[in-house]
């Protein structure tokens, strides 16, 4: 299959590594001249976990270009960029997708499949998420930071012959695939979770793991899941999990070696996912006339962590 993959970031570059390695023409998308110009050169890189050298790069062969009008046609779009480019980055592939090449949300936030539905027909998009941990080491390298799961399913619940393929065709490549009927219900769960868990991480500027290590910031993330899930029940979202407390607990164990990605964002003068993240439950809290002053709070903290770092 041909795959194409906007946004060459580090889930991007993870999700392009396995796919090239399974055999599969890997086109990646990115407005960054200088991981275009990197991947061109080199291909897709991983560094390898088990090498001579622990900085050992493994490089696949791929693609990239800044214009996708360059390319005309492919099979799948994994769509991996931050919420705040989603519009413009759907807007670039729209004549890529089709009843035979749908697109895929691989991201964390709300209110993308909403964007995506602007550009395309909702018939052509499939919603997902994913637990893998990555961090980018530098253009179009990344380094595999934790196993996790990846979920994908049709927006309407359907248990679809397609979502089954792309499902087989990610797990055949090394990326363990879900097919899952409530795909929006676990998105707002994994939203509320790391909604908690990017944003006092970057706050305390603390590995995953150090969040569980004080009775304080337990119970700051506690109050911002049960935010988030009042803000769920007000707009009758189905979160699916039960105990979301447990959700949270083993994400900051599994992971705890690693930096949030909203913490790597923050430390590398990036934007981040915040106003997808606590932004947006704060302002589907607002709609539903639901209080989020913890989320607010926290989007505020972030917000300004944001400005002051762009200033130095």
């Amino acid at each position: 299959m041909h795959i194409v993959i906007v946004g060459g970031g580090a889930i991007g570059t993870l999700c392009g590594v396995f796919l090239s390695r399974g055999g599969h023409e890997v086109s990646v998308v990115d407005t960054d001249p200088g991981i275009v110009e990197a991947i061109g050169q080199r291909g897709l890189g991983l560094l390898a976990r088990e090498a001579n050298s622990p900085d050992e790069v493994l490089f696949t062969p791929a693609r990239a270009v800044t214009n996708p009008a360059a390319i005309k046609e492919c099979d799948l779009i994994l769509l991996t960029v931050k919420s705040a480019n989603t519009l413009t980055a759907m807007r670039s592939v729209s004549h890529l997708v089709g009843a035979s090449a749908p697109v895929l949300s691989l991201q964390t936030g709300l209110g993308n499949l909403e964007l995506m539905e602007k550009v395309v027909g909702r018939e052509h998009i499939l919603g997902g998420f994913t637990f893998m941990a990555a961090t980018a080491m530098a253009s179009g390298i990344a380094r595999h930071g934790g196993e996790g799961k990846t979920y994908i399913g049709e927006l309407d619940g359907d248990d679809s012959e397609r979502c089954r393929r792309i499902g087989a065709l990610l797990t055949d490549c090394g990326i363990p695939c879900t097919v899952v009927q409530r795909v929006v219900g676990r998105l707002w769960c994994k939203v509320i979770v790391y909604s908690a868990i990017n944003s006092l991480s970057s706050v305390l500027r603390v590995k995953n793991g150090q969040l569980l290590e004080r009775m304080e910031s337990i119970a700051l993330m506690q109050r911002l899941l049960d935010e988030g899930q009042s803000v769920a029940r007000a707009h009758a979202v189905d979160l699916v999990f039960a105990n979301l407390y447990d959700v949270l607990f083993d994400a900051c164990r599994r992971t705890g070696d690693n930096l949030s990605s909203m913490l790597q964002d923050i430390l590398n003068n990036r934007s981040t996912e915040i106003a997808a993240q606590c932004g947006a439950l704060a302002a589907f809290g607002k709609a539903a006339g639901v209080a989020t002053p913890t989320q607010q709070t926290m989007y505020e903290l972030i917000t300004l962590i944001e400005g002051k770092a762009s200033q130095t």
